[in-house]
């Protein structure tokens, strides 16, 4: 009951939801290489060929696309950072950033 009794007193935080960038069209040919590692034609090829695999089920929740999904896994693997700076820098929280890559 107290643990009930506390939970009532004190509510949720609201949620908040980040404006997204589009990476592919947001950096020029130079700085997308710099930030991923590989060029954008690079890209598309591997995202044509994945994409039905990593298609999200539901768009609720402001749920991730395929390409923002690929370009975070990149980043990650590419780039050596820690979960939480490819979460941030893809607008999403460390632990979304975590399924998408194991995804």
């Amino acid at each position: 009951i107290i643990d009930y009794v506390e939970h009532i007193e004190r509510p949720r935080k609201a949620r908040r939801y980040q404006e997204r960038k589009n990476h592919i069209n947001y950096w020029d040919d130079e700085e997308f290489y710099n930030r991923f590692r590989f060029t954008k034609p690079s890209v598309h090829l591997i995202f044509e060929k994945i994409e039905d695999g990593i298609k999200s089920t539901t768009n609720w929740n402001h749920a991730l696309l395929p390409m923002e999904m690929l370009l975070l896994t990149l980043r990650f693997l590419t780039c050596g950072s820690m979960l939480i700076v490819v979460g941030d820098f893809a607008g999403v929280h460390k632990s979304t950033a975590s399924k998408v890559i194991l995804k």
